[in-house]
């Protein structure tokens, strides 16, 4: 039997070195037997680096001088991947445990399905493992939303094995070296939220199918290190839903898009009572770039 394919694993880190090392800890476990780890630190002030540094027998050590997001951070360890020839890259986050043979059951199936360009893992709660957090998901280009498929189900209760999808979330999924080479990397432009959506959308417009699958399975924390800065998700979970669909609709879902937004906003304010500034949080979304993150709106957010 020949060599399995290389993987490259990307790690990024952010202030929380703990939750790395739990998630490295588990990846060095994975029954895989051709894969390599990246951990991507970016411009951590609570000593990661210098922590990180202590097990670097364990995986490659890179360090950025800024705070890049979500996207950028990772391109920089997909990139060096590519370069040191990753045949597959697993973009994973450092609040997950994997199984064991989560990344053998992928590769497998990848590689006996040449037309599935993005792959991914069923991902289960942390603390309650017998309930689904998401198994990929459609995304609905008249709402601007990703609807999760069987949230919140009992892992049992599924009985597929396979779903394709249009999306895969950025907890964890795997990617061919050719996608990367065909779409280009995942789009920097968010900083943080709805980047691996744009990703995947683009993917599939390529005419790369996307798969989740059952059997491989991972547990999430849902956003551990996200949480710790108050209002970060919301905002730009909000304004870069805009963006998104300012992206990637079409003009009759722009036309749908923007009389559905307008009354679920109404709902949300009056119903679960979130704050008026929701209406300038879409504002920042009209107005924003497109092209380039706003980095000003992220240093707020990060000082508190």
């Amino acid at each position: 039997m020949g060599k399995k394919p290389l993987v490259y694993i990307i790690i990024l880190n952010f202030n929380s070195f703990d939750e790395t090392l739990r998630c490295i800890d588990s990846v060095r476990d994975v029954e895989y037997e051709n894969y390599k780890v990246v951990v991507i630190d970016n411009n951590s002030q609570d000593g990661s680096v210098d922590i990180l540094k202590k097990r670097a027998g364990d995986f490659i050590l890179i360090e950025n001088s800024d705070n890049l997001g979500y996207a950028r951070g990772n391109n920089v360890g997909i990139q060096y991947g590519i370069s040191n020839g990753a045949e597959y890259i697993c973009v994973l986050n450092n609040d997950v445990e994997v199984k064991k043979d989560f990344l053998n059951i992928i590769i497998d199936y990848m590689e006996k399905n040449r037309k599935v360009g993005i792959c991914g893992p069923c991902i289960c709660d942390f603390e309650n493992r017998t309930k689904i957090q998401s198994m990929g998901a459609n995304i609905n280009l008249f709402t601007g939303l990703a609807m999760a498929k069987k949230k919140n189900k009992p892992y049992e209760s599924v009985n597929g094995k396979t779903y394709e999808v249009d999306y895969l979330g950025g907890a964890c999924f795997v990617a061919r070296k050719e996608v990367f080479d065909n779409i280009g990397f995942i789009p920097e432009l968010y900083f943080l939220f709805y980047e691996e959506t744009e990703f995947c959308l683009t993917a599939k417009r390529a005419g790369y199918k996307l798969i989740c699958l059952k059997d491989s399975l991972i547990y999430h924390k849902r956003s551990a290190t996200i949480s710790k800065y108050k209002g970060l998700s919301y905002y730009f979970l909000n304004r870069n839903r805009i963006i998104f669909m300012r992206r990637n609709a079409a003009i009759h879902h722009k036309v749908i898009f923007s009389l559905y937004l307008l009354l679920e906003a109404m709902g949300r304010i009056t119903l679960r009572r979130e704050p008026l500034n929701l209406f300038k949080i879409y504002s920042e979304g009209l107005k924003a770039d497109i092209n380039n993150p706003d980095l000003s709106k992220v240093s707020g957010f990060l000082k508190q």
